[in-house]
């Protein structure tokens, strides 16, 4: 069996289990969790950095391009924007929800690159698009409310990987280069409620200090797995098998986090595992007949 399934699978899982870890912190301010997430990812991604050249050598390169850090200053506010409103969400249990949105991604990332850089869909992608629509109109028909955070997460992560897409600068060096553009920002924040008498960190149980420091590697080291499985694996592999990670954020929110499951919620999730079971099935025939005609 490919070593890369074991690698990129453990990125996954370990995204997968974010509710877990963030319902540790909902005493804690969800602005605050976030910014000791972004402060204490620095020195794990520096360290990420610095034991490879090929990293290395693409962070100075991006340092030194002012479009590339124009594109990464605003890719890191909109993966901030996107860490925040997850923790807010797990805050205010609304794993389900979270979850949904990034069910959505792949499929909004289907429709950027038809609207964006004028692909064509095939038949079968067509019809996962419209299962995949059919279950976001059903669930939003059947709330009281706007579920916003499906369309937060789902766009936010969208967009991120849209304009990450558009960078040279790849997902390690890049997310370094993302933290270190906001450090200055995430700092400044983090003092100030220092001196208004509001932080948690330091204030609080020792376990909680340790819980936001150890934000930054949970945050970091499924990322560096996924970097190094897609290394390993063909992209519509490593595509298929995301789905694990929403697959487990939202048996996270019903399971452990007992979150409410109705019938509607069921008919909505399961036209979106319909569509994406179609998406997936289509990008795996796509893939086996390129590599027939390779061979």
């Amino acid at each position: 069996m490919n070593k890369g399934y074991a690698v990129i699978l453990s990125g996954y899982i370990g995204w997968g289990l974010f509710p877990l870890y963030w319902a540790l912190l909902v005493h804690v301010p969800a602005l605050e969790v976030l910014l000791h997430r972004m402060l204490w990812s620095a020195p794990v991604l520096l360290l990420l950095v610095l034991v490879s050249a090929r990293r290395r050598n693409q962070v100075m390169i991006a340092l030194k391009s002012w479009r590339e850090l124009k594109w990464l200053l605003f890719s890191g506010l909109v993966v901030s924007l996107n860490w925040g409103i997850y923790i807010w969400a797990v805050a205010n249990h609304r794993v389900l929800e979270a979850s949904m949105g990034y069910f959505l991604t792949p499929l909004l990332n289907v429709l950027a690159g038809v609207v964006v850089f004028r692909e064509k869909l095939s038949r079968s992608k067509l019809v996962a698009i419209f299962f995949a629509a059919a279950g976001v109109a059903w669930y939003f028909l059947s709330t009281d409310i706007l579920p916003w955070v499906v369309l937060a997460v789902g766009f936010s992560f969208a967009l991120y990987g849209l304009l990450r897409k558009q960078m040279e600068t790849n997902a390690v060096p890049g997310l370094f280069v993302e933290i270190l553009l906001l450090l200055p920002f995430t700092l400044a924040l983090i003092l100030w409620l220092h001196q208004q008498g509001e932080a948690t960190f330091l204030n609080h149980a020792r376990q909680t200090d340790w819980l936001l420091i150890l934000a930054g590697p949970v945050t970091v080291l499924p990322l560096a797995f996924f970097t190094a499985g897609t290394r390993m694996l063909p992209m519509t592999t490593v595509g298929i098998l995301f789905y694990v990670t929403p697959s487990l954020q939202f048996f996270c929110g019903i399971v452990v986090l007992n979150e409410a499951f109705d019938f509607n919620k069921l008919i909505a999730f399961v036209a979106i595992w319909i569509g994406l079971a179609i998406f997936s099935y289509s990008l795996f025939s796509a893939e086996k007949a390129v590599s027939a005609e390779v061979t």
